[in-house]
């Protein structure tokens, strides 16, 4: 990054490892629906029209503080891909895994069920963390196959305070 932006200012660039980049490289996304750009890059969905026809575009900034867009000449960019079948119909329940249509889209929370957060109840006091040989473990659950874990006991995160 720091390389970046001395090759947009001018400078020559010396690198202590002899990695160094050739040329400065920055992008923006346009809208092939609406044309118009932003540089958010974590958008999926342009933010004047609403569609998600959102792609990457290479940039450079001119002298006069303007833009010009590198377009690419493959015809491969702009694809219909996904396009030509219909939307499968919407799945319900707690974990569907629906197509993402507009920005305001709700999803369902992917939580563990009330019923297996009470098999471990940190709170408990005669809970002991994997101590016991009988220990129930659920393996055959929807949400232990796509390995959903309760976010309330810290589980997959390191302790802050042990």
């Amino acid at each position: 990054a720091m390389q970046n932006v001395l090759l947009q200012m001018g400078l020559h660039v010396l690198s202590f490892n002899g990695l160094l980049i050739q040329h400065a490289r920055s992008y923006i996304l346009r809208c092939h629906g609406c044309f118009r750009t932003t540089s958010k890059m974590t958008r999926l969905f342009c933010p004047h029209c609403g569609n998600k026809t959102l792609k990457k575009v290479a940039v450079t900034v001119k002298d006069d503080g303007s833009f010009h867009l590198h377009f690419s000449q493959n015809p491969k960019v702009l694809n219909p891909r996904g396009l030509r079948h219909s939307l499968p119909a919407p799945q319900g329940g707690k974990h569907a895994s629906n197509p993402h249509l507009t920005e305001d889209q709700r999803f369902p929370q992917q939580r563990l069920s009330r019923k297996a957060r009470q098999k471990t109840n940190a709170f408990d006091p005669d809970y002991v963390a994997g101590v016991s040989p009988f220990a129930e473990h659920d393996i055959h659950s929807r949400a232990a196959n796509l390995q959903i874990r309760d976010a309330a006991l810290g589980a997959g995160r390191r302790r802050l305070n042990p």
